[in-house]
């Protein structure tokens, strides 16, 4: 049946001399293979440069349902980015976050319009914003988490000053106690949970912090997820953001 849907490129695995596997999160099936032939040619009709990782796409598809690989007709970079992947600290930004999309999403031909219409604003966001978009990772990992059914719970105040990265949750500081967040982290890690696209960057972060609350979050993640392997691409950001 041929369709048409909007997509996000998560990874591309090289298939043979000229052919890929298009890994893609979309707006009608959730996430979907492609095997795009030619791509590495020099006569093919879809070029490399428009399968980069977080690249936005509207596709005409020949979808078959509980197809393990599904077939393009035609291919759009729609809208298209301007920065991601040109400007340093927007593209290491994107790495991870491909990275990161590459791990938590898994289940093939599950539709999930809410999720995917935020990943798609998250990208147009990081891509567009002409502030400081240093804190976006962790803003971002916090927001996700709502979609993937473990966003932290309750709010930070005097008696509950410190996150709980097991349970997900703020409670009373006790020095030394296991999975609790010092009370001045817990509190930057709050506000950013409480802020939106327009104000995540007005919250003051040192690289110490910022480098801190990203370790946080993925031992979170590690917590919550099975699956959920270490990342590798954080450790570049770090540095690119420092």
């Amino acid at each position: 049946m041929l369709s048409k849907c909007q997509a996000i490129v998560i990874h591309t695995i090289n298939y043979s001399e000229s052919s890929v596997i298009l890994k893609c999160f979309t707006s009608d099936y959730g996430l979907q293979s492609y095997m795009i032939n030619g791509v590495r040619g020099r006569k093919g009709a879809i070029r490399s440069s428009q399968l980069l990782p977080l690249t936005l796409l509207e596709l005409d598809t020949y979808h078959q349902q509980n197809k393990n690989l599904q077939r393009i007709k035609e291919l759009k970079c729609i809208p298209v980015l301007h920065h991601i992947h040109f400007d340093i600290i927007k593209s290491s930004i994107g790495m991870f976050l491909a990275e990161l999309l590459n791990k938590v999403l898994s289940e093939e031909n599950q539709q999930d319009k809410p999720l995917f219409d935020f990943l798609f604003n998250s990208i147009q966001i990081l891509d567009l914003s002409t502030s400081n978009v240093s804190n976006f990772p962790c803003y971002f990992m916090l927001h996700l988490s709502k979609f993937l059914g473990f966003m932290p719970k309750g709010n930070y105040s005097d008696m509950h000053n410190s996150f709980n990265k097991i349970e997900g949750v703020y409670d009373e500081w006790f020095i030394g106690a296991p999975n609790q967040i010092e009370p001045d982290l817990s509190e930057k890690l709050f506000r950013l949970q409480e802020s939106n696209f327009d104000s995540f960057h007005l919250i003051k972060l040192n690289t110490q912090q910022r480098a801190e609350l990203l370790d946080i979050l993925i031992s979170y993640y590690q917590s919550h997820l099975a699956t959920f392997s270490n990342l590798k691409s954080h450790k570049v950001l770090a540095e690119v953001l420092g």
